[in-house]
């Protein structure tokens, strides 16, 4: 499975600490974290019975504290993240 090269993960720190993601994990405040490799597309359901596949969704990315595993998600559109359209990254 292709991971993240250094520069896409420098790229996504700085986003995040750009935006003040820099306090410490909210469960157990530990201060270290780890990048997930690979992004997270959370689709957007409109009912609650079944699972569509395909429409809507939030690619993000993913944090987790090294002490406790938990997870913060955040969002690429809002980090500044997604690639333009028409536009591969």
């Amino acid at each position: 499975m292709p991971e993240f090269s250094q520069e896409q993960k420098d790229k996504i720190i700085r986003a995040l600490e750009s935006r003040g993601a820099k306090q410490p994990c909210p469960r157990c405040g530990n201060n270290n974290f780890t990048l997930v490799d690979g992004y997270f597309n959370q689709p957007i359901q409109t009912e609650l019975a079944g699972l569509v596949i395909g429409g809507p969704s939030i690619p993000s990315i993913v944090v987790v504290c090294t002490r406790c595993g938990f997870m913060s998600q955040h969002a690429l559109g809002v980090l500044g993240l997604l690639p333009q359209e028409g536009k591969q990254k």
